[in-house]
């Protein structure tokens, strides 16, 4: 039922994942694609993977590159490098036999995911848990302007990881976020998309996925009151991930 595996991305990194297969019937999978610095078992991942597993649903949960197993300096990832990682695993999943192919991001890695569906029209449905939308301005209300210049001199700045600590990175992945920004670029998804974002997200506001949602052409947001920036209320995520499980089940969620 569950496979570590690994393939190589563009700059030949190898790229470890989690396959878990409760369903012998390899039509769909789902995709799971961590937040910034996390990896595969970190919480939003490993309880997605466990939601869709009780639903009888395939997931296959991955390190990005520079996280978790994989290879890489994280100081050198950006949002490109993190979409070549989800490309690649796609394209792994196709060899499995796998011909539906569903994608699920969590903050960080909900940018990865828009960005990469931009290029895998192929995909047949998104879920995305408090996204990242718009990351040149998350840094700059984060450091404000004189942080971000200082950024640019230096040619590095630190990131303070709940798991990992103190982490470098370069002023390379501010500049690659430019290239990113989502609002209007999304208009080129056509499968449906589901965002659930929580009022008391004090780490990426709800203001983005307001404004990026609007962007999709089949796409839906559910806000949970009082749901931090992991979709906790309370410290319980229950509420989330069952929607999300409904979403890949069902193709529906709602709160009512």
């Amino acid at each position: 039922m569950m496979n570590k595996l690994y393939f190589k991305n563009s700059n030949e990194q190898k790229i470890y994942g989690i396959l878990l297969e409760p369903n012998e019937n390899k039509e769909e999978v789902v995709i799971l694609v961590h937040g910034y610095s996390s990896n595969k078992n970190g919480s939003s991942s490993k309880q997605m993977s466990e939601e869709l597993e009780k639903r009888n649903i395939n997931s296959f949960r991955i390190d990005l590159d520079g996280c978790g197993e994989s290879e890489g300096d994280f100081s050198e990832h950006t949002i490109s490098s993190a979409a070549d990682d989800v490309s690649h695993a796609i394209e792994l999943m196709k060899e499995k036999g796998y011909n539906e192919i569903n994608l699920f991001g969590s903050s960080a890695g909900g940018i990865t995911v828009m960005v990469t569906a931009l290029n895998h029209p192929e995909i047949k449905r998104i879920g995305l848990k408090a996204p990242v939308s718009d990351y040149p301005t998350q840094k700059l209300r984060k450091l404000g302007e004189a942080g971000i210049k200082n950024w640019k001199k230096d040619g590095f700045n630190y990131f303070n990881s709940r798991d990992r600590g103190k982490l470098k990175i370069n002023y390379s992945f501010y500049e690659d976020t430019k290239k990113h920004v989502m609002y209007d670029q999304v208009k080129a998804i056509k499968c449906p998309v589901l965002i659930i974002h929580g009022d008391a997200d004090k780490s990426v506001l709800i203001e983005q996925s307001k404004k990026v949602i609007k962007g999709f052409s089949n796409g839906k947001l559910i806000v949970l009151k009082d749901a931090d920036h992991g979709l906790g209320i309370n410290g319980d995520r229950t509420v989330s991930n069952e929607l999300f499980g409904d979403w890949f089940e069902k193709g529906e969620a709602s709160l009512d």
